[in-house]
């Protein structure tokens, strides 16, 4: 690998950082939930993309939670079995760090665009969860947002996020979903896919439009971490998938002909 994965700590919490080889320009970061377990396997294939030109460069940013549980969670909830910890709903201070400490950190000390106009912002399951809720309370810290199998039966989110006004936002959004997910579950879990076309069918109610909209049902596969890192590559791939750049060559024709560059 011919970039650099390392470690570094904000206000005692763990960041997992890939800086791709040319750090010599500013480029858009991707802030990821729980850590870099979405993406730590797949390094050489993404900075691969990035050598290839297939994607832009990018700088990844994967944040470990304190209590996943708790700080994607945007309102107290009871837990769904017992003898499990009920939900704490810190997801809003949990916000305010990334909005007042990590975002202006990580500009600070990274080779990071200052706007968030190409930032990302992935999550999975409660961190997909998470990734929404941030979308509807403060629509201008990210622009491009993935929610990958996320946890959209908690209790009156759906309610909630219909009463947002979201129509003057321009983002990219990815939602994904295994077909299989919730299946054998009694709970509201196992309405997993069902939740998930809600969402984005109430985003395009929104005023959202539906060419900067992907939703993608995963057949045949359920509610695990493997489903959710190739969604990861499938979303980064949608995001910073590079244009063809063309310019207008000199012929004997009194026009120019379009040619490609990379």
């Amino acid at each position: 690998m011919n970039g650099t994965f390392l470690y570094d700590e904000l206000n005692g919490r763990q960041l997992d950082i890939y800086l791709p080889p040319d750090t010599s320009i500013d480029v858009p970061a991707v802030f990821v939930q729980d850590g870099s377990s979405l993406f730590r396997t797949h390094l050489l294939e993404i900075e691969s993309m990035i050598e290839a030109k297939t994607i832009s460069p990018i700088i990844i940013v994967g944040i470990h939670p304190f209590n996943r549980l708790d700080e994607y969670t945007p309102w107290k909830a009871s837990s769904l079995h017992s003898g499990f910890p009920d939900f704490k709903g810190e997801a809003q201070t949990y916000v305010s760090f990334l909005a007042n400490d990590l975002l202006p950190y990580i500009k600070r000390e990274y080779p990071v665009k200052q706007t968030g106009h190409e930032h990302s912002h992935v999550g999975a399951s409660l961190g997909g969860l998470f990734v929404i809720y941030t979308l509807l309370m403060h629509p201008t810290l990210f622009q491009h947002i993935a929610s990958i199998s996320g946890s959209f039966w908690y209790q009156d989110f759906l309610p909630f996020a219909k009463q947002q006004n979201i129509q003057s936002v321009d983002h990219l959004v990815y939602l994904s979903v295994g077909s299989e997910e919730g299946k054998g579950k009694t709970s509201a879990q196992q309405h997993m896919p069902l939740f998930n076309k809600q969402l984005h069918d109430l985003l395009l109610q929104k005023g959202m439009q539906e060419r900067k909209l992907h939703f993608h049902i995963e057949q045949g596969e359920g509610h695990h971490l493997k489903q959710f890192q190739k969604n990861f590559l499938s979303a980064i791939k949608w995001f910073y998938k590079r244009k063809p750049k063309f310019f207008i060559s000199k012929s004997q024709s009194r026009y120019g002909i379009l040619e490609r560059i990379d």
